[in-house]
């Protein structure tokens, strides 16, 4: 597949590429004491947040802002974003971000995912907060994919009617 270049919207002066990459184009600014600047595009660095996703800073007015690369790539190609959906990396790799990876869908798609490729935190964990194991016997699936231990929900159960009846 060849690498296609789009503009992002809402930042002249910045493009993204279907392989996940966002560069600058040749501009002309206005520095500080009023001269006339011209720059040469570039791609741009990337960087990477605590959870693995890329970000990059872009620029505009003398204001530097930090944008997440999926969210530009996606915008760029597709379309803003609608509301109540975020970008889901269709393999469970949040730093590639090549346009044919990614796609929107809404929270409840995007935490399914992680369960399904392993990268949801709570997947690792053996046993619940009060320490029972999560085995088949003992865990309980929401149709969410969330679980829960079944003898803490028969503890709660109990709590609650004793409260009830008393």
């Amino acid at each position: 597949m060849t690498e296609v270049w789009a503009p992002i919207p809402n930042w002249d002066g910045y493009e993204a590429s279907t392989y996940g990459r966002i560069r600058s184009i040749d501009r002309t600014i206005i520095d500080s004491r009023g001269r006339s600047l011209r720059l040469r595009g570039r791609v741009l660095a990337v960087g990477h947040h605590g959870i693995g996703h890329e970000h990059v800073m872009l620029s505009r007015s003398r204001e530097r802002v930090t944008a997440q690369v999926h969210r530009l790539v996606l915008a760029a190609h597709i379309g803003p974003c609608p509301d109540g959906m975020e970008v889901l990396h269709i393999n469970g790799d949040p730093t590639d971000n090549r346009l044919t990876n990614l796609r929107y869908g809404t929270r409840s798609e995007n935490n399914r995912d992680k369960v399904r490729h392993g990268t949801d935190h709570n997947e690792s964990k053996t046993h619940c907060p009060q320490g029972h194991p999560y085995s088949d016997e003992n865990t309980y699936i929401y149709p969410t994919g969330n679980r829960r231990c079944r003898i803490c929900r028969r503890d709660a159960h109990r709590r609650h009617e004793q409260k009830r009846t008393a």
